[in-house]
């Protein structure tokens, strides 16, 4: 084995025979340019290809091995691993193949998978949800989630709510038909019993998060300390209303995992504060955050957010309980609680790019777990 000189190659390791073992040589600068063809190879981060020669190499010449680098696995055969973003040149002799000139290009490859999140957010009637069992009860003896059908027990994080009214979080997941469960809220809307908040659709890539805010942002000063004993004030926004976050990961065709950070919040002026004169309210929120494992188009139901407040209600004969002082004569006051619960309904769909036009169609399709109108019909009375 002898090393050569030459103007074309800086450095090499020369085989004295073809029964010798082959080697590499990582070059420090790239090799001069010369009359061999090139012949480009376009490659991702992390990816290897064989390449299968026609005749014995007996040199291997790599210019960049921080780009790519070559392992040889016999005399006909080779292969380049793409290790950084760049490009690199290969060079491959024998005796009978000649000069082949290699040009790697290194790219990073992104994932065109895309995830479509249809969110229904609804304020519905606790008693509505007792109906079919999806309102959820906590047992604290045996820390287990009860009530409803196919309950699994998410990682759950819930915020209270200052004042009069109180929010007591419990969590339930449950597994509906998409055309179900929307069934069920419109029929309660129709009834007075529940009222639909929004109806986001978020779109994200594989791996990347998304958000969506129906509401506002409530100035909010804050003093800060300034020279020589003075402040000065600086104004915050806090957002307020309807909120999700959610981060998707694709697991396969049928498996998506998802976090989802759903939250609504109000202005609560009842527990408003003063500071450097100006009134500023409270924010009641309601929040919870999850992570769970999904098929695409099953439709998961997050409830157990309750909400609760005492209103006074004034009842009386029409036109007498508004006299003055003698009103109260034909007139009566009461208390009555209003409980209702936040249903947050979650369809993830899977949207593929590189697929032809018919299939990117997004079909929220529902899954093949119990429908929540049979549910319905086995946990009402018989007539």
């Amino acid at each position: 084995m002898r090393a050569l000189n030459s103007a074309v190659t800086v450095a090499a390791l020369v085989l004295g025979s073809v029964a010798s073992p082959i080697s590499v040589t990582a070059l420090a600068a790239q090799a001069a340019t010369s009359v061999t063809p090139i012949e480009t190879i376009t490659m991702s981060v992390g990816r290897s290809m064989p390449l299968d020669l026609t005749a014995a190499v007996t040199q291997v010449t790599l210019a960049n091995p921080a780009i790519a680098d070559v392992v040889v696995l016999n005399e006909r055969s080779v292969v380049l691993n793409a290790k950084a973003i760049g490009e690199t040149d290969v060079l491959l002799s024998g005796p009978v193949l000649g000069r082949r000139h290699l040009r790697v290009s290194v790219f990073q490859a992104t994932d065109s998978r895309q995830i479509a999140l249809g969110v229904k957010f609804a304020e519905v009637r606790r008693d509505a949800l007792y109906e079919i069992g999806i309102s959820a009860r906590y047992d604290a003896k045996s820390g287990n989630t009860i009530g409803g059908t196919g309950v699994l027990a998410p990682n759950v994080t819930g915020d209270g709510i200052a004042g009069s009214s109180s929010t007591r979080f419990v969590g339930a997941l449950l597994n509906f038909g998409t055309t179900d469960i929307t069934a069920f809220l419109d029929a309660q809307q129709q009834a007075g019993r529940a009222r639909s908040l929004a109806e986001p659709t978020l779109i994200a890539g594989n791996r990347e998060e998304a958000s969506f805010l129906a509401g506002g942002e409530l100035p909010v000063p804050i003093a800060q300390p300034g020279q020589g004993g003075q402040t000065f004030i600086t104004i915050q926004y806090r957002p307020y209303g309807v909120q999700l976050k959610f981060r998707a990961e694709v697991m396969s065709d049928s498996l998506v995992k998802l976090k989802v950070t759903p939250e609504v919040s109000s202005l609560d002026f009842g527990n408003a504060v003063l500071l450097s004169g100006f009134r500023i309210p409270a924010i009641r929120v309601r929040r919870v955050e999850t992570t769970l494992d999904v098929r695409p188009g099953e439709s998961l139901v997050i409830s157990g957010l309750f909400n609760e407040e005492r209103e006074s209600v004034r009842t009386g004969i029409p036109g007498l309980m508004n006299l003055p002082i003698l009103g109260a004569l034909f007139s009566s006051n009461r208390w009555q609680n209003a409980e209702s619960e936040l249903l947050v309904v979650v369809t993830p769909t899977l949207i593929n790019p590189n697929a032809s036009r018919g299939s990117r169609t997004i079909k929220l399709t529902p899954d093949s777990l119990t429908p929540a109108l049979e549910a319905l019909k086995k946990r009402l009375p018989p007539q």
